[in-house]
């Protein structure tokens, strides 16, 4: 298997590699959240929480509630470890990160 996420949501991958995964919101009260029309989830990974953009971003597919990577967003990084995050982006400009200071770890490619 080229990638894994473990319990505390560690995401190990091969650099290149282009896996999915699913992802669920849910409101304070329990609720799963509704996803409306001008809403986004986006995906972000910065090599360090100083650095002042994210390394790579991904918008989620919101009809099926799945991150899809592609070979791009990984292939030009350095291999270590990177941290990430989940945001909810609402058209009215309202931000809420729901996972947060996540470990993601990329590891050689052979080929």
């Amino acid at each position: 298997m080229s990638w894994m996420i473990d319990d505390n949501m560690k995401i190990e991958m091969t650099k290149g590699d282009t896996p999915s995964f699913a992802f669920q919101a849910f409101l304070p009260d329990g609720t799963e959240y509704a996803f409306e029309e001008g809403d986004s989830v986006v995906f972000a990974a910065k090599r360090n929480k100083l650095d002042p953009e994210p390394a790579f971003m991904i918008v989620a597919d919101l009809e099926e509630k799945v991150i899809h990577f592609s070979e791009e967003d990984t292939k030009h990084l350095e291999l270590g470890r990177y941290i990430w995050e989940l945001s909810l982006n609402k058209a009215n400009g309202y931000r809420c990160t729901f996972i947060a200071n996540k470990v993601l770890k990329l590891t050689v490619e052979v080929a």
